[in-house]
């Protein structure tokens, strides 16, 4: 077998993390069959050995003694270990229940964000396969709206140039704790000399390393990337050839942006006419060696669809899209997909629930709406989801309105979580199954080198706890549909998957600094355009006017600026700024930092606190129109947060920020929800 048997042997593996998304190499060290130090790997380009807090705490995760190692069922409120075949036989036969009663399209299944790639395509494999298209994920939440916004304009979602870069524009993103590898990219950039600007309404722990600082009202992005638009064009400051070989709709752009002059954009966004001006110029200066790293702050509102468009259309004017130093378009590799035997024909049957009301993200991603799950659970709406298959998700930490998941959740028929820990949404299932940690699975990864496939190493095994193959093919199995997992392991699959590239599995697994199966070329737009429907760079889209949206980036004042109730709020609640040591609702149970961030604070400016007559680390009650909770006060600096707003991290069981936040007010191409702009009053306890 390619995975080896680690139980006596002392050695060190070449693999990856995934304690985040980025995928950091690593090598981990084992004597006598257990795990004894994880490092990075300084041989590797990526990181160069560096790893960040969460990187470091990989023992704390595949150790803890937190972790479900037994396959658990809830009888009479209470749980009982059971067998892991038994659960499985029981799981198989109440779906089967459920399908017949109400169709297979009863049946969801949701994917967390810890799993991607091949293991993310399993789950989707599954639902087709049984036939059903309500296929759930984070992706609601996170990521695909700014994607999907990016690629409406430039045709693919770009990777930053930080090598060749003159200017690194960071919009509503904290690389430091989020992106550890690519803050240690953007410091060297700006060591060799690139100009680093931050914008984002809160001046956090990466403001340190940027050269311009700019703090924004939330959700006025748009307004401000069309001032920008607006002064590059009056100066003649674009890239003239580009845009008149390689994009449309420049003419329709031009008259409307000039609406966004310096006078306006200031009153809106609270950046002033100068800085304006700074901005633009510096990217101007430096183009086409300008990239930007977009965050998801822009995209948790209800025009932030629109907002993310608008500063695609800087670079692309700018002439810095797939150029050196700019926005790099990767081709991605051929390999043999899971989907592509069975997405057509469920498409062509069925659409999962949501696509009807945002079919741009339906597009993007062929995958339901997990808000509008809701309401097909508690209402039948548009048809009844009576069960759900979840793996490494925890929606009632990080979907929004809390409280109505909870109780959607607790009224299925059937609720299966697979996870390695108790989270709040396991505690809410019939079944609880123990799942396999990134260092107990192999899987094709894409590396963080561009146009780059690694293998990641299984070195540890648990009893019962499956690997996403094993489950979902097991499963598969019990419900009829074992023909569409003929694969006898991993280890198989993986081989099958890179077939198409004419490399052997054996061959992958001795390249720990990845494969290369393409040298990346710049400039491909002269011989291949753009992946839009016209090839060109689109300022306008006739794709999204065909679903009745804006063709231009339309900027519309978010709800918190128009809102009819908006005189009953004194302030503005952001949530979900990033911390270093958690990913999302992951690792709050590592006891080292349990004890460093215990709980989340509310960020608030010195003069809204000294308004409200509270004291630093104060106990506050916090109300929205979804209900209230109860956090202490954190008052930084002045220049930290802007007046009238507050900040509220996310994931902590402890005070669940999501208690408050709507899950109404939504952005009308994306559906993301606007959980950076609520309306909330706070009083002292």
């Amino acid at each position: 077998m390619l995975i080896q048997d680690y139980n006596k042997a002392n050695c060190s593996v070449k693999t990856f993390c995934r304690m985040c998304s980025y995928r950091c190499p690593i090598v981990v060290n084992i004597e006598q069959g257990k795990i004894k130090k994880i490092s990075g790997d300084k041989d590797h380009p990526f990181n160069e050995g560096k790893l960040c807090v969460k990187g470091r705490a990989i023992l704390d995760l595949v150790y803890s003694p937190e972790r479900i190692l037994k396959p658990l069922k809830k009888v009479d409120g209470k749980w009982q270990e059971i067998d892991l075949e038994v659960a499985l036989r029981e799981i198989s036969q109440r779906m089967l229940s459920i399908k017949e009663k109400y169709g297979a399209k009863s049946i969801g299944v949701w994917k967390g964000e810890s799993l991607d790639s091949t293991q993310g395509d399993l789950c989707r494999r599954f639902a087709f396969a049984f036939g059903t298209p309500n296929i759930f994920s984070n992706d609601t939440l996170c990521a695909v709206s700014k994607h999907a916004a990016v690629k409406s304009v430039i045709g693919s979602y770009p990777t930053s140039d930080f090598q060749d870069a003159k200017c690194i524009v960071i919009w509503g993103s904290n690389p430091l704790a989020s992106h550890f590898p690519l803050y240690n990219k953007i410091k060297e950039a700006r060591e060799r000399g690139a100009k680093v600007i931050l914008i984002d309404p809160r001046k956090n722990s990466f403001a340190k390393f940027a050269d311009l600082y700019f703090p924004i009202k939330p959700a006025t992005d748009g307004a401000l990337a069309l001032g920008i638009i607006n002064i590059i064009i009056e100066n003649k400051w674009y890239d003239q050839a580009f845009v008149k070989e390689h994009t449309i709709g420049f003419e329709e752009l031009v008259q409307y942006a000039q609406k966004f002059n310096p006078r306006y954009v200031a009153e809106e966004t609270g950046i002033s006419q100068d800085d304006l001006y700074k901005i633009s110029k510096t990217i101007a200066d430096s183009a086409p060696h300008v990239t930007y790293r977009v965050g998801v702050g822009p995209e948790h509102h209800d025009n932030g669809f629109n907002n993310i468009r608008a500063i695609a259309c800087i670079g692309a004017l700018c002439g810095c899209t797939d150029r050196p130093g700019g926005d790099m378009l990767e081709e991605m590799p051929v390999l043999n997909s899971l989907l592509a035997d069975l997405q057509d024909t469920i498409k062509e049957k069925l659409r999962p629930i949501g696509a009807e009301e945002y079919p741009v993200f339906y597009d993007n991603r062929l995958e339901g709406h997990s808000i509008r799950a809701m309401d097909a659970i508690l209402e039948g709406r548009p048809y009844p989801l009576r069960g759900i298959i979840l793996t490494g998700a925890n929606p009632v930490l990080t979907n929004p309105n809390a409280d109505k998941v909870e109780k959607a959740l607790k009224s299925l028929d059937l609720f299966v979580v697979r996870d390695l820990f108790m989270t709040d949404t396991a505690r809410l299932a019939d079944y609880v199954l123990p799942a396999a940690s990134f260092l107990e699975r192999s899987e094709v990864i894409r590396g963080g080198m561009p146009q780059n496939i690694s293998l990641t190493k299984k070195v540890l095994e648990f009893d019962s706890c499956q690997n996403e193959y094993q489950f979902w093919s097991s499963l598969a199995k019990k419900v009829g549909i074992g023909q569409y997992f003929p694969w006898k392991d991993e280890d198989d699959l993986n081989r099958w998957v890179i077939k198409p590239l004419g490399l052997s599995l054996e061959e992958l697994a001795q390249k720990p600094e990845g494969y290369m199966y393409k040298a990346y070329n710049y400039e491909k737009f002269y011989e291949n355009g753009f992946g839009t429907p016209s090839g060109k760079v689109e300022f306008s889209s006739d794709y999204l006017g065909k679903y009745g949206h804006k063709k231009l980036p339309v900027y519309r004042p978010a709800y918190y600026l128009r809102g009819k109730n908006k005189d009953q709020y004194k302030f503005i609640l952001i949530t979900g700024a990033r911390l270093a040591r958690f990913n999302h609702s992951c690792y709050h149970h590592i006891p080292r930092f349990k004890k460093a961030v215990p709980w989340p604070v509310m960020e608030i400016h010195p003069e809204d606190a000294a308004f409200l007559q509270v004291a630093d680390g104060d106990l506050v009650e916090v109300t929205s129109a979804k209900g209230s909770l109860k956090v202490r006060l954190s008052i930084v600096g002045q220049d930290k947060i802007l007046r009238g707003f507050l900040q509220i991290a996310h994931g902590f069981d402890e005070v669940n920020v999501n208690r408050i936040t709507p899950d109404n007010i939504l952005d009308p191409v994306s559906g993301f929800p606007a959980v950076k702009s609520v309306f909330v009053n706070v009083s002292k306890i």
